[in-house]
């Protein structure tokens, strides 16, 4: 029995990616009811001093660490993957101080963790009246996912050619 190739089988995973991950209509939408939105806020425990989730907090349209990586790159990608409970802690705190949903908290924490200039630049032109950046959403058209997959497929085959190529006649 053959095996498939690992040229078709990365263009498997990047097709199941970009079609295996739309976002929801209502992700990161804010609550026009306050009081509501702080019922639902995580709590701080001083005596285990972490944030944690209370029985209400909206976790609707929360993403896993692929959805890091397609929205803002493999620097939040790693550091969800290797510090996941720093990440939920950032993601809870974010939530508890700006009262949104999860989704909006994790695409602002991986937008912070890719940039910190740029979010907080963003930030503060949004505190002084500019449009609001939809983090939750970014980077996240299936036509573009499809587009930047078959380049990733495509230049990583090319390079690793390259390499092979190198190596081989070295030897």
């Amino acid at each position: 029995m053959s095996r498939p190739s690992p040229l078709a089988l990365a263009l498997l995973l990047c097709i199941q990616v970009a079609f295996g991950f739309i976002p929801g209509n209502k992700i990161g939408a804010r609550s026009s009811n306050n009081k509501h939105a702080l019922q639902m806020a995580p709590k701080f425990n001083k005596s285990t001093q972490k944030w944690e989730i209370t029985d209400g907090t909206d976790t609707e349209g929360a993403y896993g660490p692929v959805g890091s990586l397609i929205r803002q790159g493999p620097v939040p990608f790693f550091k969800r993957v290797t510090d996941p409970d720093l990440y939920e802690q950032m993601v809870l705190k974010y939530m508890a101080n700006d009262k949104c949903g999860r989704a909006e908290a994790q695409g602002n924490m991986d937008a912070y963790l890719a940039n910190p200039s740029d979010w907080a630049y963003q930030k503060n032109a949004e505190k002084n009246g500019a449009a609001k950046y939809d983090y939750a959403n970014a980077n996240t058209d299936p036509g573009q996912l499809v587009l930047t997959g078959t380049w990733a497929v495509f230049v990583t085959s090319l390079l690793g050619r390259v390499i092979y190529v190198f190596v081989t006649e070295k030897m």
